[in-house]
């Protein structure tokens, strides 16, 4: 049985004290890994020193659970009894010296055991500059930590299987479609999982007003866990004048319905639609002002033709 293995390194910094704060820098952000059962598989990630004198950075491991919906990790020590996948990560070494101004490849193997159900397995590498026993018993003074996120998704008899809870609009004003856009996604399956898409507005002559990217930040659900998608749709400041040109350009005048369409896994969808009223004050006023001009033109001229 094939067995696709995929791990995705997402950059943290962990604070562990605000004083003296400087966390390392790491490289890449996401790392993708393939394996069969059993397999040995060998990745690597890049130390920054951009100090000026040499410095020792210390590995460690730390297993990590779903925290807020905002999809904030909630790290914990490595010495839970969430770890199974922190056993299978293996450095060669766990303190790397980097020469100033420059930067260093740190290899690891992930050992994947031949017996493991199929699912998702998480944990993360930490990068510092203080040994893991100094971080516990000084927190108050050392520096910062970089973890970098690893997601491990083992494919067999996975279930892939997402929820959308709701999705609604915190619209500024009516005139605008202007707001954040937020939507709930449950994850009920035993996979992480990246949701992908776009939130089509459509206006009242079926035109597209604007389209919008649904997860920017690639972000992921865990098994068992919910998450809050925000997605801003904030072109900045705009005069009264730009503001009709917007109305006129889009026609965004009566109903407007904003459509979310959501892919995830092989060929799974999700869609929600929010629909709402758009009433372009400012578009509506500057044909009153052009209308009551005309008026007056062609009231004079009239009365000058009379007499």
């Amino acid at each position: 049985m094939r067995i696709w293995l995929t791990s995705t390194l997402c950059s943290f910094t962990l604070l562990l004290s605000p004083l003296f704060a400087h966390a390392a820098a790491v490289s890449p952000s996401v790392i993708e890994l393939s394996s069969s059962l059993g397999d040995v598989v060998e990745s690597s990630f890049t130390i920054f020193n951009t100090g000026a004198s040499e410095q020792i950075y210390f590995i460690d491991l730390l297993s990590f659970v779903s925290g807020d919906e905002d999809g904030t990790p909630l790290f914990t020590p490595e010495n839970n009894a969430e770890t199974e996948f922190l056993s299978w990560i293996d450095f060669p070494i766990r303190e790397v010296p980097v020469p100033a101004q420059s930067k260093v490849n740190v290899p690891f193997k992930v050992v994947v055991p031949g017996d493991v159900a199929p699912g998702s397995y998480y944990g993360a590498i930490t990068v510092s500059t203080a040994p893991s026993e100094v971080v516990s018993t000084n927190g108050a003074t050392i520096e910062a930590r970089t973890a970098i996120l690893v997601f491990l998704t083992i494919e067999g008899e996975t279930i892939e299987k997402l929820e959308l809870l709701d999705f609604v609009l915190e619209q500024e004003d009516a005139s605008h479609p202007f707001g954040l856009f937020s939507f709930r996604i449950q994850n009920q399956g035993n996979v992480h999982l990246a949701p992908k898409g776009e939130i089509r507005f459509t206006g009242l002559f079926d035109q597209t007003i604007v389209e919008l990217d649904a997860n920017p930040t690639e972000g992921r659900v865990l098994p068992g866990s919910t998450r809050t998608f925000t997605v801003a749709y904030e072109p900045g400041e705009m005069s009264w004048f730009q503001r009709a040109g917007y109305q006129l350009r889009h026609l965004a005048i009566g109903p407007v319905t904003a459509e979310l369409q959501i892919a995830y896994g092989a060929d799974s969808r999700l869609e929600g639609t929010w629909s709402f009223w758009m009433i372009p004050w400012e578009l509506i006023n500057f044909v009153l002002v052009i209308v009551a001009v005309l008026s007056v033109v062609f009231l004079r001229k009239r009365k000058r033709n009379v007499s």
